[in-house]
């Protein structure tokens, strides 16, 4: 769990508030992934950012190394107009490497998506690409990790929305390891008056168990 708080004060009031959270966890031939963002900016009492995300995605082992699975993604960043998107999906992948040093994976699915974007409500058919890739070095004590999303929402403008969280984690002291993450959302077709990227920086502590 990565927390960052922010506060300034003189010429130019703000705040910044993250919590960004990321869980892997593996029980026999069942996998779970998820991941929480949560962050308001804030400039003189008027809000820069205001962006909730939440991804999860489920897998199960049937013949190692393919598997089949699910995933359920609820966002909004009414910033940029996005009111809230969600979408609900099946996967079938295949583990690429699986060893004491790195690991790599990737799957594709089907889904349906819905949102609300500048006033206007649309749904269909959306095309899912997952992929985690981490690698580790000095006996496991440095991680380099990199996670992949994709969306192509089949109605409207045909967005393409990719997210990705790239970083590395360091071991501090046991179990205990310092991560930093660099996180970046693009999509094709924004909101008229809205950028097309975002990108934000996390440092945080977490924990193996």
């Amino acid at each position: 769990v990565d927390v960052n708080l922010t506060y300034n004060s003189g010429n130019t009031d703000s705040r910044n508030n993250l919590i960004f959270a990321d869980t892997h966890l593996k029980l026999g031939d069942h996998r779970h992934l998820g991941e929480l963002t949560f962050r308001r900016d804030q400039t003189d009492g008027v809000y820069t950012k205001k962006q909730d995300l939440f991804n999860y995605v489920y897998s199960w082992l049937f013949n190692d190394p393919w598997y089949i699975g699910g995933v359920a993604t609820y966002e909004r960043d009414p910033i940029k107009l996005l009111d809230h998107r969600y979408v609900l999906g099946a996967l079938v992948g295949r583990d690429i490497f699986k060893d004491s040093r790195k690991f790599l994976t990737f799957s594709v699915g089907m889904g349906y998506s819905h949102q609300e974007l500048a006033l206007e409500s649309d749904g269909g058919a959306t095309g899912l690409w997952n992929l985690v890739y981490e690698h580790d070095f000095r006996n496991g004590d440095l991680t380099l990790f990199h996670n992949q999303n994709l969306g192509y929402h089949f109605y409207g403008d045909n967005n393409l929305v990719i997210k990705t969280n790239t970083g590395f984690r360091c071991d501090v002291y046991k179990d205990v390891y310092t991560s930093v993450s660099f996180l970046y959302n693009y999509e094709t077709e924004p909101a008229p008056g809205t950028v097309d990227h975002d990108s934000t920086l996390a440092i945080g502590i977490g924990a193996k168990f």
